[in-house]
């Protein structure tokens, strides 16, 4: 049963990543300024400042992650490198990065898993 939860979690987490990390990609791209990367939701277990000033966390609740981006909440929309600043369609891609990761996290799991082959 624990490692039922525990395999769920990792699995979970993984999926999560790839997720945020989508999100990630798009808005550094799109030359806006990401101020934290988190996976799980706070309290914060430990976290650390990268040269760039982002800050990269792990939080106590494994369900789920976020990408905070400069300007998100409609603050700081004359900073050119905020959310709020950049066009529709910017703010759109940035969006469905997500989603979009998701996909293709899952054809990548598809591909190795026939690949390997796994059981019928």
């Amino acid at each position: 049963m624990i490692w039922t939860i525990l395999l769920f979690l990792v699995v979970l987490s993984v999926l999560v990543l790839a997720h945020e990390w989508g999100h990630y990609i798009a808005a550094r791209k799109l030359g806006m300024t990401v101020e934290e990367f988190g996976l799980g939701f706070p309290p914060r277990l430990f976290s650390y400042k990268r040269k760039d000033g982002m800050v990269v966390s792990v939080n106590a609740i494994p369900l789920g992650g976020f990408v905070r981006i400069k300007g998100e909440s409609g603050d700081e929309s004359n900073a050119a490198d905020s959310f709020a600043s950049k066009s529709i369609p910017k703010r759109f891609v940035v969006l469905i990065a997500g989603v979009v990761m998701n996909l293709v996290t899952a054809a990548v799991i598809f591909t190795i898993g026939f690949m390997i082959g796994m059981p019928t």
